[in-house]
């Protein structure tokens, strides 16, 4: 027979390991062919995703480190009025009498007398141009020190130091009751605070009120 008068039926086309011949659209159809890359949409969705992601975990870190800067300053604050707490309880328990140098009862000066010593001053003391408000002491044989003569006992740098402030001295002087002395009681209050250069962001603020009654010596 003629190969061209050849008629094939295609049910009648055997299949190979199952599969059956299929024609080029169907095998067309059957691929589905995608695009490479993202669509503006999906690359616009990333984005957003991104973007609240980092400014979440940023937004977290800033108030971490906020309130890291702020039990910090807080700390040093209390230690260095502390500090001065310290200071001053050593240098006026050592004495054996106190008066207050100007109007009372609250003072901002006192004098305090000591055996075998030279008076000793204490005074609240203003802000310079490169000291905070402060606490000084000197020691004075005669007459009236100026604030230039006094050293500070708190750290005074404007920007690493604290600031002094509501600072006042109470007085009571010893005195003999029932045939016993009563020593002298000196009462110290003051808030400190950073220093007056110190930088004036919210996390960087902090403050401190101490307060102590120092007992004098009886002899």
């Amino acid at each position: 027979m003629p190969y061209h008068k050849l008629k094939i039926q295609r049910s009648k086309i055997k299949t190979f390991e199952g599969f059956t011949l299929r024609s080029a659209s169907q095998l067309r159809s059957d691929i589905k062919v995608r695009p490479y890359g993202f669509t503006l949409i999906e690359f616009v969705v990333v984005l957003g995703v991104l973007g609240f992601l980092l400014g979440s975990i940023m937004l977290f870190l800033n108030s971490t480190l906020r309130g890291a800067n702020q039990t910090n300053i807080t700390q040093e604050v209390k230690q260095n009025g502390q500090a001065v707490l310290d200071s001053l309880d050593k240098q006026i328990r050592g004495a054996t009498n106190v008066a207050g140098i100007g109007a009372g009862p609250n003072y901002t000066t006192i004098v305090l007398t000591r055996p075998n010593d030279d008076p000793l001053y204490i005074k609240c003391l203003s802000s310079t141009a490169t000291q905070n408000d402060r606490i000084g002491s000197v020691s004075m044989a005669s007459g009236s020190p100026s604030d230039s003569n006094f050293i500070s006992v708190s750290n005074d740098d404007r920007v690493k130091g604290v600031e002094i402030t509501n600072c006042s001295f109470g007085v009571t002087s010893k005195s003999a009751s029932q045939g016993s002395n009563i020593p002298a009681v000196v009462s110290v209050q003051f808030t400190a605070s950073q220093g007056l250069d110190a930088p004036t962001r919210a996390d960087f603020m902090a403050s401190a009120n101490f307060n102590t009654t120092i007992s004098l010596r009886t002899y």
